[in-house]
């Protein structure tokens, strides 16, 4: 009885934390979640909460308080852009784990030209960003060339493919996996060709000014959860198997892909800041100046980190 009424004061003393987040099972949405099995949140006095809902919803839920955090930083980066009061403060990815898969048809990228339908996610996130300046790379004119269609959520892409009701979409590893089975073609891998972040931690300005502590502890269980996740194959293959449906060899795929592009410690340089904002500038047509400072805050994951390297 005492034990019963002990693990109920520790579970009424929890904080919920609101996490906005993708619809569809990806490494970047299966990370919140395996954080959260493995205790890292509740180690930090948390309850975590993914919630799925769109991009657009997901970043006025910020901004009304229904949401604490969003794991979409496209969409948040690009609303930080037109002057909304969010900032980031993780990120997960350096290299876009996205795909171009065209139908049986379709075996080039230039094939596309003609008015070829492609599903890519909200216009204006991260994906549609990719896509936008991927196809203008390779020579095809995205406003002339192809026709863009938002799908949304992202399972909705894969199943538009495979009834053909577009000719191309941009998927995520899971779904790439059910292209390549049915025999439709790869035009594309954009961790190949860009740097880009798509996924991590946004906040209001409201709750980091107002609530630095409770930010603190979700950025350091989630930080505990990414260096778990990275030094963790065999444990985190055996998870993304069962929750992506997958064979353990599918599933062990999916993991090496997404080691590649992600972040060391959940920040990312200077550099890669200012390459983000140049890139989602020209995306939106932003004119005014804007610094990293006015988008990224990585303060407070720079101190968590020199806990851990200090053992504590």
């Amino acid at each position: 009885m005492l034990a019963a009424l002990s693990l109920a004061r520790v579970a009424l003393a929890l904080d919920e934390v609101n996490l906005h987040v993708s619809a569809g099972v990806s490494p970047n949405t299966l990370l919140y979640r395996f954080a959260k099995e493995k205790g890292f949140y509740r180690e930090e006095g948390l309850e975590l909460l993914p919630i799925q809902a769109a991009m657009l919803p997901g970043i006025q839920g910020l901004l009304g308080g229904n949401f604490h955090f969003s794991q979409i930083l496209g969409q948040g980066a690009g609303a930080i852009l037109r002057g909304l009061p969010l900032k980031i403060v993780m990120v997960f990815d350096t290299r876009p784990l996205n795909w171009l898969y065209a139908s049986k048809s379709i075996k080039t990228l230039p094939e596309l030209r003609g008015g070829k339908q492609i599903a890519v996610s909200s216009f204006g996130a991260a994906l549609d960003q990719m896509t936008r300046e991927l196809l203008a790379k390779h020579g095809i004119d995205p406003q002339r060339d192809v026709v863009l269609r938002a799908v949304e959520p992202t399972p909705n892409r894969i199943a538009a493919l495979l009834t053909g009701a577009v000719d191309a979409a941009v998927l995520n590893q899971q779904d790439r996996l059910i292209a390549k089975k049915n025999g439709y073609h790869e035009l594309l891998f954009y961790g190949e060709h860009l740097e880009f972040v798509t996924a991590g931690a946004v906040v209001a300005e409201k709750i980091l000014s107002q609530r630095p502590d409770f930010v603190y502890r979700f950025l350091r269980a989630t930080l505990k959860g990414l260096r778990w996740f990275k030094s963790s194959e065999k444990e985190v293959v055996s998870r993304q198997a069962t929750a992506m449906k997958l064979t353990e060899c599918e599933a062990a795929e999916v993991y090496r892909d997404a080691q590649r592009g992600m972040s060391a410690d959940g920040t990312i340089p200077r550099s890669l800041q200012e390459k983000m904002i140049a890139f989602q500038k020209k995306a939106l047509k932003v004119e005014r100046d804007v610094v990293p400072e006015n988008v990224y805050d990585f303060s407070m994951l720079r101190s968590i980190n020199e806990e851990f390297g200090r053992g504590r």
